[in-house]
């Protein structure tokens, strides 16, 4: 397999999935496939998510009203990640003074919480 499935592999990979819950899941835009000459392809990541939504449908019966909650949560979460990781990178990137500054100024931030 690749890092670009379709929708049959993502079927027959996951457990409990069915066409018509795919179908769901794509209907409530909590997955979106991209658009391929050979037709929809789903991701690694999208895969995860499909595997996630099965896992709290069956596992915790999870509505769909919440699994379109949980799903944005986790999709904000991500971005923070993403945005915090961005913060890091730029931190490293300065002189050693700049770093131990900022260190600082967190510590003392964390320690007046």
């Amino acid at each position: 397999m690749t890092n670009a499935y379709a929708p049959e592999q993502v079927i027959k990979s996951v457990a409990s999935l069915t066409p018509e819950r795919l179908s769901h899941f794509e209907q409530l835009r909590i997955v979106t496939p991209v658009i391929t000459s050979d037709g929809p392809r789903y991701h690694t990541l999208d895969v995860r998510r499909i595997t996630l939504l099965c896992e709290l449908t069956d596992d915790f019966e999870v509505n769909e009203d919440a699994l379109v909650i949980i799903m944005s949560l986790l999709d904000q979460l991500h971005g923070a990640h993403s945005k915090l990781e961005q913060v890091v990178q730029a931190i490293d990137a300065e002189p050693s003074e700049i770093k131990l500054r900022l260190s600082q100024r967190l510590l003392d931030a964390l320690a007046a919480d």
